[in-house]
């Protein structure tokens, strides 16, 4: 390997070494000592001060020199502060929309949950190139009940949130169709955590089969659903782990995007 080869690669195994410990101090819940980044990162702590130093300089990192620990710097709250007030939700997830479209060829959908009017928009979409499927209206007030793009959030809102959508739409004939009493929608959205995504049939849409998974924030509270709307021509039942599958990881990663810990289940 020539010198300049050797330091391109060093280079290159700094900046890693350096976005693995902004990440772990963004993660962390507290100020960290060099000790605990070194055995989280399985680096010697000669390697995490001297990092940690070259981070503290440009006000990325902050030393607490009474408890010989660190923070997150101002720059870095800067930073996050900025990318978060101008990147919109959709914006960060359309790449794993597209990711998602990519793997099956079938429509990828974004919905967000709105808490105010207890329910959920389709927000961003990418579109399959199968000359059959289905255009859903975005930024559209629709149901949480019916749908697995609804239910999906539903499944994971508090008791009271569930039963205040219910109350509100109970006289809906579609709501009556899809949910003929409590204990049946409770079973269902019962279901949708233990497997950790939503299948529907013709709920919302006649003809239609949604597959969605649940997106949360880093505070672990449900803001939206990620999945797919297939015409039931174009559905079989044996794709169905295939499809879940990819809706399940399009969550977690907007999920992660959006700060949340919770590791994905298997």
């Amino acid at each position: 390997m020539t010198r300049t080869a050797q330091a391109k690669a060093a280079d290159t195994g700094t900046v890693n070494r350096a976005v693995a410990i902004l990440r772990e101090m963004a993660e962390a819940e507290g100020d960290v000592q060099i000790k605990t980044l070194a055995e989280r990162l399985l680096l010697p702590p000669s390697t995490v001060h001297r990092l940690l130093e070259l981070l503290a300089l440009e006000g990325m990192i902050e030393r607490d020199e009474t408890a010989r620990a660190y923070r997150v710097g101002r720059e870095f709250y800067r930073l996050s502060s900025l990318v978060f007030n101008k990147h919109p939700i959709q914006s960060v997830a359309m790449p794993i929309l597209k990711e998602a479209l990519r793997e099956n060829n079938e429509t990828a959908y974004l919905g967000l949950y709105l808490p105010q009017g207890g329910k959920m928009m389709f927000a961003a979409d990418c579109e399959s190139s199968h000359p059959l499927g289905y255009r859903v209206k975005k930024n559209e007030p629709l149901s949480l009940l019916t749908g697995a793009s609804g239910r999906s959030i539903l499944a994971y809102l508090p008791q009271d949130a569930v039963e205040r959508v219910l109350a509100a739409e109970k006289d809906d004939p579609a709501v009556r169709r899809a949910a003929p009493s409590r204990k049946a929608l409770h079973e269902a959205l019962a279901q949708i955590r233990a497997q950790g995504f939503a299948v529907t049939f013709g709920q919302r849409i006649p003809g239609a089969v949604g597959i969605f998974a649940g997106v949360f924030d880093m505070h672990g509270k449900v803001v939206g659903s990620i999945g797919y709307t297939i015409p039931e021509q174009r559905y079989r039942k044996n794709l169905l782990p295939q499809l879940s599958a990819a809706v399940r990881r399009a969550a977690h990663a907007l999920s992660r995007a959006l700060g949340y810990k919770e590791r994905m289940t298997a």
